[in-house]
């Protein structure tokens, strides 16, 4: 009876070793998906303000973007600006 007992002890100990790297991989992995959900939020609520593609609204929507990034405390909200500013004499492309 001992030697049963002490079996089922082990094979619980090893089952709880086993599973639990794999609990917090799940915890990761879901918390992950709720900061990529947020994140796709802000990046819909952005192009819902400013649907055009016109390089003004292209920049505000960027900046809205960066704004609510940063409002929740999201990766991505302390990123450079998206295009450089233009020369004066107007040559971008150089």
């Amino acid at each position: 009876m001992r030697a049963r007992s002490a079996a089922w002890a082990a094979l619980s100990l090893l089952a709880i070793l086993v599973l639990a790297p794999a609990a917090q991989a799940d915890d990761k992995l879901r918390q992950s998906s709720v900061v990529w959900k947020a994140v796709d939020k802000c990046t819909r609520a952005a192009a819902k303000a400013y649907p055009d593609y016109t390089a003004e609204s292209l920049a505000k929507r960027a900046a809205h973007r960066r704004l609510c990034l940063r409002q929740n405390n999201l990766p991505g909200g302390d990123d450079a600006p998206v295009a450089p500013a233009a020369s004066a004499a107007g040559d971008v492309g150089k």
